[in-house]
């Protein structure tokens, strides 16, 4: 071929005004061989992959530009920078590898985050049929480039957006990007506006649109983000979402700790007068860094990165590490049903006809199984259905029956089949060519809000189509009258009238071959097909259809009218066998004959009853949209306990239950107005979730919203945590979101919130323990500032070597508190109020006690030595040069003080472990010898230690101290001082304070 016909996808956007011919000869490709291998390669290496991640996605440089943003890694960098300057160079080496040895983990682990969500990506189109080397050939989608020759047929994701260059009755659902309900039908023709809005470009297809009918060939013009789709989400890239109140408030304490940093550092030089030497230029470091929290930074990184594994452990991708700080503020969940509440198994569990009444039938699954009995009452439940009565017989049923059950498979575009692995090659032939296709389509009947592509069955079936047609047609199965045995008996597909949205319903025209007799089949919701029967006469019989409407709802079932009517010979002659248009709707769907009306059951998961619970005891609101019938959604509602009838009267529970055109209808003061928002929302729409979020922002409620599709991204965004489908959800809709659920499941969101519950409250234990143990550091410092050597010289009571090394010492033991378990009470707790700093009030009363206490064991490791083996500081320049003698007693305070300040900080951290629990009681004590964090710590520290205090060249000409004696003795009464202490503080908070934990919640909801 010849060379690639354009550099840059992004020259053209106006194939929908091009002739067929024209397309194909500017992508320089065959429409009947496609491309060459050859080809291919060559314009992979020019346009790229085919995904929304190439160009505009998250990048190294990007993700390292972050990075290098942390105030305290060029903190770090200065000092050690400075210390270089002071030609201290083992000090100056190891602050600069701490700044980059955070730098580069930090960068490694956000990395891995974008890399693991990259690989996730692939759950949505991952393949696609294309016409290369003159055969058909299935591949990546992600490996499409433009001039592929593209095949598609019903039930399939177009991988791209491409050019029509051959359709047979091809309709596609473009939903995902337009919103529009309906598919849309595609004409072989040429449009003459170049700005015509993409719904209305009816010779062209989009990427992650689906084929809804028919099949078709196209010719792929634009890839990965020079689709349509990927513009959307280009757009949603190049915004920037605001940081978390524990960002801002690090980084304002970042600034706040330089400050006080820089004034001690004058306090140190301001003692001497500003004459500077060495040793002043040391203890205006030491001074420095003993209020920055040289591990936080680190700390903070591996306690975010394990929390988003654990939780990728559990089913919740986590794209942005930073939201685990928001999940525990959430006060709200807005959540769609289908799939994420309940199963998006649907079965048909009842039905009822005029003649014969209500019936049961059993069932198991997507497998077409299971008998039907004759019951008197809906509402009964199915074992005393199945024990009040016979099964029927099957091969006796009534005309009415048959009919209603043909209406059920007909009437219908949804398939069943075995998979192939449990299916004979016999059996496979069998199949019709709809149940070889997978599809998805918006006809439902009356209720689309949220339905989804089916892929899997339970025990070895597979249903292709949206759940409730699905149900529909294994009830037609289990009377082995499914619709491919009814075609293979010679019923004949004439036309087909699409679901309408306005009207709610559909209708498909069938000859059957035996009797050449034509039927029109109908269903739809019961409002919208009860007026079109002629044997519906008067309101009194269809107010009492709409009572057994009514019944079937309020057990939880989405319920299905459905209506025949056979078709006069008159008409016939206008199909004449499908060459001409068929007759218009409107003179078909009239003068019906009503069938029944079919109970279609969604089952909850079985978690979500719990998980609801959960919730509710954790002080969280739980709020249900839906596309279902508002009384459908409230009888679901009551089976998982979102709403409670033991707590809310009839007429409370009506005034939390809305449409989502009546919630849309409502001004923003109105909705302000309200008492509480709508916990149920039927009939809801993606522009209702974008209200429902505003409404909760100006309620200061901290909200996280689940969605799927493109339309669903405004929303994702709004809500302080969008939690998208990794199952059903559009890539768009995953890079909106903050959270990915892989399987799709509310209860996950649940445990994603205890899990961010944790994180938070361990984030908090360790920046306590640090600040407790660098407090307790900074007071000896700056009282030391009292003590001179003979010629009047400050004197440092640490180096700068051991201020590096208690740095190391006492980072270990805080990262053993960022992996703790939760607190048993962590879920019965209420929502940590948004505005609530992480250093709340318990959190500073704990900071101060035992920073006063860490101050009084150090002071007393120090001040003792110096003062009882000599008289302070006797040597001149002590802390520059070692002198035997004059600076032993100075030496040996400052190996008192290292050694206590190590052990100790061990013991705070179990003390932090808990902010009221005793943790020096026998659980306390198990739990400490278990830690392989604390265990390895402490011997690390104890090795450190004997190699630094007795290893005479590494303590005099390193470390700037010696060895230690009698004083191993002081420092483990220190040490069983620290710990009384602590546990007689947390016993009189246990006396006096108030409890921290909170019982079952449910008056905080209602």
């Amino acid at each position: 071929m010849s060379p690639t016909p354009f550099k840059d996808q992004s020259e053209r956007n106006d194939w929908h005004i091009q002739s067929v011919d024209k397309v194909i000869s500017i992508l320089n490709t065959d429409p009947d061989q496609g491309l060459t291998t050859e080809e291919v390669e060559k314009r992979q290496t020019l346009y790229g992959y085919n995904e929304l991640g190439g160009n505009g996605g998250v990048t190294w440089l990007k993700i390292l530009i972050r990075q290098l943003a942390d105030a305290m890694n060029w903190i770090f960098l200065g000092l050690g920078i400075v210390s270089m300057a002071l030609k201290d160079y083992a000090t100056g080496s190891l602050l600069l590898a701490l700044a980059f040895g955070n730098l580069y983990l930090s960068f490694s682990q956000e990395f891995a985050a974008e890399q693991t969500l990259a690989a996730l990506k692939n759950l949505s189109s991952p393949e696609a049929v294309v016409l290369r080397d003159g055969r058909e050939q299935t591949i990546p989608s992600r490996d499409i480039v433009p001039g592929d020759i593209l095949l598609i047929q019903e039930g399939d994701s177009v991988a791209a957006d491409a050019r029509l260059i051959y359709a047979s009755n091809l309709e596609t659902d473009e939903a995902l990007l337009t919103g529009e309900s309906l598919p849309v039908q595609k004409q072989l023709i040429v449009l003459e506006k170049e700005d015509e809005p993409l719904g209305d470009r009816i010779n062209m297809l989009y990427s992650s649109t689906i084929t809804a009918k028919g099949r078709g060939k196209s010719v792929v013009t634009a890839t990965g983000l020079y689709t349509e789709i990927g513009k959307v989400a280009v757009k949603l890239e190049e915004t920037e979402t605001d940081t978390t109140r524990l960002q801002k408030t690090l980084n304002k304490m970042y600034l706040g700790l330089t400050g006080v940093a820089v004034i001690l550092a004058i306090i140190v030089m301001a003692s001497v007068k500003f004459q500077l030497n060495m040793d002043i230029g040391m203890y205006t470091i030491v001074a420095a860094l003993s209020v920055l929290p040289a591990g936080l930074t680190t700390v903070m990184t591996l306690t975010l990165v394990m929390g988003g594994k654990e939780m990728a452990d559990q089913k919740a991708l986590v794209r942005k590490l930073k939201v685990l700080e928001t999940l525990g503020s959430v006060t709200n969940i807005f959540s769609d049903k289908t799939g994420t509440l309940t199963m998006a198994k649907m079965v048909v569990v009842r039905f009822w006809t005029p003649e014969e009444g209500f019936f049961h039938c059993s069932s198991n699954g997507l497998a077409p199984q299971g008998d039907i009995y004759p019951i008197d009452n809906p509402m009964v439940s199915d074992e005393a259905a199945i024990a009040s009565s016979s099964p029927v017989d099957k091969t006796s049923l009534s005309q009415n029956l048959l009919q209603l059950i043909r209406c059920s498979a007909l009437c219908n575009i949804s398939s069943i089949h075995r998979s192939e692995s449990d299916i004979s090659s016999d059996e496979i032939q069998v199949q019709s060519k709809d149940e070889k296709n997978k599809t998805k389509s918006d006809h439902d009947s009356g209720a689309q809000g949220d339905e989804k592509e089916e892929e899997t069955g339970s025990d070895d079936w597979v249903a292709s189509g949206a759940p409730t047609e699905v149900a529909l047609q294994v009830f037609a199965h289990k009377f082995t009258m499914g619709k491919p045995e009814l075609e293979s008996l010679g019923w004949e597909q004439l036309a087909e009238y699409q679901f309408d949205s306005s009207i709610k319903r559909m209708s498909t025209l069938y000859r059957d071959g035996k009797s050449n007799e034509v039927f029109l089949f109908t269903k739809g919701a019961a409002e919208r097909v009860l007026p079109l029967c002629d044997d519906i006469v008067g309101q009194k019989q269809e107010k009492n259809i709409m009572g057994k409407v009514d019944q079937l709802a309020a057990k939880g079932l989405r319920v299905i009218a459905l209506a025949v009517r056979k078709i006069d010979d008159k008409f016939m002659d206008s199909l004449d066998n499908g060459e001409k248009e068929p007759p218009k709707r409107e003179d078909m769907e009239c003068h019906l004959q009503f069938l029944g009306l079919t109970g279609i059951y969604d089952p909850p998961r079985p978690e979500s009853r719990q998980a609801v619970a959960d919730a509710h005891r954790a002080g969280i609101m739980v709020h249900m949209l839906t596309g279902d019938h508002p009384i459908t959604a409230k009888a679901i509602a009551r089976d998982i306990h979102i709403l409670n009838d033991k707590l809310l009267a009839s007429d409370e529970i009506d005034q939390l239950v809305m449409t989502g055109p009546q919630f849309d209808a409502l001004s923003d003061e109105a909705i302000d107005a309200l008492h509480r928002l709508p916990v149920i929302v039927a009939r809801c729409s993606p522009d209702t979730k974008v209200k429902m979020i505003e409404a909760a922002q100006r309620r200061n409620l901290i909200s996280a919203m689940t969605g799927d599709g493109v339309n669903d991204s405004p929303s994702l965004r709004s809500a302080d945590v969008g939690i998208a489908m990794g199952k059903n959800g559009s890539d768009v809709a995953k890079q909106a979101s903050d959270i990915i659920l892989t399987d799709d499941n509310f209860a996950t969101i649940i445990r994603a919130i205890a899990e961010g519950r944790r994180i938070y409250q361990n984030m908090q234990r360790f920046l306590m323990y640090y600040y407790i143990v660098l407090l307790g550091i900074a007071v000896i410092v700056m009282v030391s500032l009292a003590i001179r050597d003979p010629a009047g010289n400050t004197a440092a009571p640490v180096s700068t070597i051991q201020m590096i090394f208690l740095f190391i010492g006492i980072t270990p033991p805080a990262g053993a508190l960022s992996v703790q378990p939760p607190s048993p009470t962590i879920m019965i707790e209420p929502p940590r109020p948004p505005t609530e700093s992480v250093f709340n009030r318990e959190i500073l009363l704990d900071t101060l006690v035992y920073s006063l206490i860490a101050a009084c064991t150090f002071a007393v490791a120090y001040f003792v030595p110096l003062f009882t083996i000599g008289h302070g500081v006797e040597g001149i320049l002590c802390d520059s040069y070692y002198q035997e003698g004059a600076c032993d007693s100075f030496y040996r305070a400052r190996g008192s003080l290292l050694t206590a300040v190590i052990l100790i900080s061990i013991i705070i951290m179990t003390h932090c472990r808990s902010h009221r629990r005793s943790e020096w009681n026998r659980r306390g004590i198990m739990e400490t010898i278990k830690s392989k964090s604390v265990f390895g710590t402490l011997v690390f520290d104890i090795v450190g230690l004997v190699i630094f205090l007795y290893i005479p060249i590494v303590a005099t000409q390193g470390f700037r101290h010696l060895g230690i004696t009698w004083e191993w003795g002081m420092i483990v009464g220190l040490s069983l001082f620290t710990v009384v202490a602590g546990e007689f503080f947390k016993y009189l908070k246990r006396r006096f304070m108030k409890p921290l934990d909170k019982h079952p919640v449910d008056e905080l909801l209602f």
